[in-house]
This record gives C-alpha cells, sequence and structure tokens, in this order.
C-alpha cells in the first residue's frame, strides 16, 4: 500500500516564514522531488521534507483465481 505525501517547503525571505506544499502520490515521489530540489534549498535556504498524510494513493487489488477463469468462460 502507499500513501500521499506532502512535500513542505520552508523559507524565509526578509524574516517573514513562508511555506509551499506539494501532494505527491508516493514516498519514492516525494524522495526524487527533494533531491531535485537541493539546489533550491541551498539557495533560498529553504527546509524540505516530506509529511505522510495517512490516505492510501494506492493499494493492493485482489486477484481471481486462475480455475475461476477458467469455470466462467
Amino acid at each position: 500500500m502507499e500513501f500521499y505525501y506532502i512535500l513542505a517547503i520552508v523559507y524565509s525571505i526578509e524574516g517573514t516564514e513562508l511555506d509551499a506544499q506539494i501532494i505527491l502520490p508516493s514516498s519514492s515521489e516525494c524522495d526524487k522531488v527533494i533531491r531535485t530540489l537541493e539546489d533550491l534549498s541551498d539557495t533560498l535556504p529553504a527546509n524540505l521534507f516530506c509529511i505522510n498524510t495517512g490516505k492510501l494513493s494506492s493499494s493492493i487489488r485482489p486477484v481471481l483465481r486462475p480455475s475461476s477463469l477458467l469455470e466462467n468462460n
């Protein structure tokens, strides 16, 4: 099972703290985006982190048994 993740970007500009959030379908996608944004993190500077939402983005789906397929034909 996979969960939706929020990529949080927290940074300060002239003493004002700002944040941005992006919803992603899995932790691996969130990790990829963080690696892509490492230069941005160094430039601003910004804190980047992933937050698990607890909401399922995909789950294991049941599959018919092969014998059930033969009986239906």
